[in-house]
């Protein structure tokens, strides 16, 4: 089974373009010289550029003998551009993972470095992780560190709320009560005749189109869960939501032209579920004077019969390239991100980090001066996606059936019948 994954990634990293991947990527940000040093090569995406960039600052003016070397990668050619850089074709040391699914595919092609014995050696507390660490591990060794934790929540508009006269949510909501309340948004927005400042129609809520299977995740269903009717279920709550009056379309979502952050920050919309990011997201805008976004957090809405606070959420991790000639400084690196100095620095960007402490969530919520934040830590998380290397395939047959059930171009047992087929097919490889 290793010799196949390992055949596969291979196959799959030989026919990305890297010289279309390196032509879309940052000027490495390069600290001054200072004597000999070890250097390390870092890569990340665009979104995490902001805070991880002023780790590496304070990590390379605090430790004389190593360098990190950042390099950004734009998030759409990212993934593109890792099986390249982990396949050999590039200098790299330490690398950004988006979740345990890639990190168990990676692990599984042996293109990390075994952290196991490093970890138990350090200093670093990984019980301060908290209880996805226990999951984060690939065939009982670690071959990477969390450095952010994603959390769904969902957003407000108080102006809106403030419009139409009706109280802030403070209670947990069902989807069901999630979508009565859009509904009432919307109608009393049309009835008084309310726009958006721009002259917008203003909606009543708006779902992404990146996780549609939300409600199975907090029903505790996974994909590959010989669950079906649940996974039906979710994919009913989804079309139901997108074919409101009240909420965006899912063509709308899915446009070109669209734009999620935009379309919240502009006041074009009432509720929004979305990760944690958006905080950070929130607070440059604002200090920017891009927008003037008076906004709240409540805990995300969940399936009748799912336990009181439930959403999901994941690690985000950092690993080394097995390849790398420099494992040991680039752990220290890692300790360092992923620990307590790392996450003082994520939560004063308004970023939840992995390492939680009183010492860290007391900076975040100082940084975000927002006292509805406090839901990100009340809230209980679901991992988003199990400890499965093949679980992406999944997910991508899920997207690619829904999304044609959302267009109404095949009914619902025809999506699910589909799916379930080229699951059976996934899971027999």
């Amino acid at each position: 089974m290793k010799r196949t994954i390992v055949i596969l990634l291979a196959i799959m990293m030989a026919i990305v373009p890297l010289a279309g991947c390196a032509e879309k990527e940052a000027t490495p940000i390069e600290p001054a010289a200072s004597g000999e040093k070890t250097t390390l090569q870092f890569y990340i995406w665009t979104d995490e550029e902001s805070y991880i960039t002023k780790v590496v600052d304070q990590y390379n003016a605090t430790h004389e003998n190593v360098e990190v070397q950042l390099t950004v990668v734009s998030a759409n050619d990212y993934d593109d551009k890792l099986k390249v850089l982990l396949s050999g074709g590039g200098d790299v040391d330490i690398v950004d993972i988006k979740g345990m699914s890639q990190v168990s595919t990676y692990a599984n092609a042996e293109a990390l470095y075994d952290l196991t014995d490093m970890i138990s050696g350090s200093n670093l507390d990984v019980s301060s992780y908290g209880p996805m660490w226990g999951t984060s591990s690939v065939n009982d060794k670690y071959y990477a560190l969390p450095t952010r934790t994603t959390c769904w929540v969902m957003y407000y508009n108080k102006d809106i709320f403030d419009a139409v006269g009706i109280p802030y949510p403070s209670e947990q909501l069902t989807w069901a009560e999630y979508q009565d309340l859009s509904n009432l948004i919307y109608t009393t927005l049309q009835d008084k005749g309310i726009t958006a400042a721009d002259g917008y129609e203003i909606k009543g809520g708006m779902w992404v189109d990146w996780v549609l299977e939300y409600y199975a995740i907090q029903s505790g269903v996974y994909l590959n869960s010989d669950d079906a009717d649940v996974i039906r279920d979710s994919l009913q709550v989804s079309y139901d939501m997108y074919h409101m009056d009240s909420n965006y379309s899912f063509e709308q979502v899915t446009a070109t032209d669209y734009d999620y952050l935009a379309e919240f920050e502009n006041g074009h919309v009432a509720l929004m579920p979305n990760g944690e990011w958006m905080v950070n997201m929130f607070m440059e805008d604002i200090a920017a004077g891009k927008t003037d976004l008076n906004w709240g957090a409540a805990f995300m809405p969940i399936p009748e019969d799912a336990e009181e606070h439930t959403t999901f959420g994941d690690f985000q991790f950092v690993g080394i390239s097995a390849k790398s000639e420099h494992p040991q400084e680039s752990f220290d690196f890692l300790s360092y991100l992923c620990g307590e100095e790392g996450a003082t620095i994520y939560s004063e960007s308004g970023i939840i980090h992995a390492y939680s402490s009183d010492e860290v969530i007391d900076a975040y919520k100082e940084a975000t001066q927002n006292d509805t934040v406090s839901v990100f830590f009340e809230s209980k998380k679901i991992q988003q996606a199990p400890n499965d290397s093949g679980y992406f395939e999944i997910q991508t047959a899920y997207k690619e059936n829904a999304q044609i059930y959302f267009l109404d171009e095949i009914d619902l047992d025809t999506s699910m019948t589909n799916f379930l087929n080229q699951r059976s097919t996934i899971l027999e490889k």
